[in-house]
């Protein structure tokens, strides 16, 4: 009963003092998938909105809230997966290209297979395997930083949000924050600061920086901030057998005292995150143990702790 009332405490705070939305510590996110939850998913490459989210994608749907997907990248900056999709040791731009063509038509497929319609889906066209350069590199438009891989400086002209978007952290920043602006999610989650990918890494610090912005712009929305983890030494494969099939948090994740939060799954919803798995056959080709590792019966979060949390000291618990 004790746990009905403070869920209810924390859900009546989000709808109606969005202000302090991001100080609830939360230890559900049951009360956050709600008809009017909108969900915003930042993914650093294809795969990684299904691996790490799969699961709240469709329960959020289900609950008659709204979803949108943003690809960071293409992933078309992964050697190894197109040396195995086009049997070729020497891939030229044009092959990186191609690869990062096919895992958009799969993101499109994963996506549909979790529900989401074609409309919510954002790709941003960055350089797979360069945001972490963009962080560090000034943006100067006469010299943006060029993918060794795609040989590009640039988003395509197709998927441009700010005119003139060069490879630069100016840039991404603004188009992050121009998604964010038009969507205006009450939940955003993404990889995080410590998933040991540079790309997801550096996904989390554009992210923070996007909504540093958009804040300044509107103090009244503060969207509850979720990551999950993909990447830590070799989690999950390396797992206890003894977990069966439930996904436990990687041992020694210097988490700092922050708390994983489980969203258990519906035998349904896992078999519909596997179907979506199955959808990025490129990446099935080289790891699909590694994918394959994800299809368990609950997914882990923390939340953010933005400096909300800090001054507020407002926290949820369970008795």
């Amino acid at each position: 009963m004790r746990a009905r009332f403070l869920c209810a405490i924390a859900l009546f705070a989000l709808l109606f003092f969005p202000l302090y939305a991001r100080a609830v510590e939360l230890t559900s996110l049951e009360p956050l998938i709600t008809r009017s939850t909108r969900l915003m998913i930042f993914s650093p490459h294809p795969d990684d909105e299904t691996l790490g989210a799969g699961g709240l994608i469709q329960k959020v749907l289900r609950a008659g809230g709204k979803v949108k997907v943003v690809f960071m990248t293409n992933g078309d900056g992964y050697p190894e997966g197109v040396e195995a999709e086009d049997h070729t040791v020497h891939p030229t731009a044009w092959d990186y290209n191609k690869y990062g063509q096919i895992r958009r038509l799969e993101a499109l497929s994963a996506t549909t297979t979790l529900g989401i319609k074609t409309r919510n889906v954002i790709f941003l066209g960055y350089p797979d395997g360069g945001l972490t350069a963009l962080r560090v590199k000034s943006c100067v438009h006469v010299d943006p930083y060029r993918s060794p891989f795609t040989r590009k400086f640039r988003p395509p002209s197709s998927e441009v949000l700010v005119p003139r978007a060069d490879y630069c952290a100016r840039d991404l920043t603004n188009e992050m924050e121009r998604v964010i602006l038009r969507f205006r999610p009450t939940v955003v989650a993404t990889t995080g600061p410590l998933d040991q990918h540079p790309d997801h890494n550096s996904t989390y610090f554009f992210l923070e920086k996007a909504l540093d912005r958009f804040s300044l712009k509107y103090p009244y929305l503060k969207p509850i901030v979720l990551t999950f983890v993909i990447h830590f030494n070799g989690w999950p494969v390396n797992q206890e057998v003894s977990s069966g099939n439930r996904l436990d948090p990687p041992q020694g994740f210097p988490d700092h005292g922050a708390k994983w939060i489980v969203l258990n799954l519906t035998p349904k919803e896992v078999k519909v995150k596997r179907r979506a798995l199955m959808k990025y056959h490129s990446q099935m080709l080289i790891m699909n143990r590694f994918l394959l590792s994800f299809d368990k019966s609950d997914e882990l979060f923390m939340q953010d702790r933005g400096p909300a949390s800090a001054a507020a000291g407002f926290q949820m618990s369970q008795p």
